[in-house]
């Protein structure tokens, strides 16, 4: 058995004492989060924008831009790797790009204090960006929230099934009418 050497989380749920009203209320049930985390934000923005174009979904080969544009809404200084990215993207290779945006982030001054691994040294902003992304992606589709179909994210009716059938279960079994 080979070990990833990265951690994504399983997709859980936390029971709630009352029904979410908010989007974030119902992410925070999943990622046991602040509202303000970056992975709540995160996925708060890749719902929205999933659904805003839906029924075909949101293509996944923006995944830069996208990344970009939540962080423009927390740092300033984002604004610029955005307009840098829409320069280099038409012209160089689609791998280097990651790794030009981490040096522009550098000389940006976009950068924060690592954790576990890199703690004591500065990380560029878009890696930790790119990580929340990544877990962000994998928790949803793992609660079967979000599905990829001809490399665009949808939402997924498969999550609405699943709770409809627990509920069901939960139902008979109390009256006794299963095991």
């Amino acid at each position: 058995m080979t070990m990833s050497s990265r951690f994504y989380p399983k997709a859980r749920i936390e029971i709630p004492n009352q029904k979410p009203y908010t989007l974030e209320q119902f992410l925070q049930l999943f990622f046991g989060e602040h509202p303000a985390n970056i992975k709540v934000k995160m996925a708060k923005a890749l719902m929205e924008e999933v659904r805003s174009r839906m029924p075909r979904g949101w293509n996944s080969e923006g995944w830069i831009q996208f990344i970009l544009k939540v962080m423009a809404e927390e740092y300033e200084g984002a604004q610029y790797l955005l307009d840098y990215y829409d320069t280099i993207r038409w012209t160089k290779k689609k791998s280097e790009i990651p790794k030009l945006l981490e040096a522009k982030c550098f000389e940006l001054g976009l950068t924060e204090e690592g954790e576990r691994k890199a703690k004591g040294r500065e990380v560029a902003l878009f890696t930790i960006y790119k990580g929340a992304y990544s877990v962000v992606v994998r928790t949803l589709r793992n609660a079967k929230i979000l599905k990829k179909v001809d490399g665009h994210y949808i939402l997924s009716d498969e999550f609405e099934k699943i709770l409809e059938g627990i509920a069901e279960f939960y139902r008979y079994w109390r009256k006794e009418k299963i095991d």
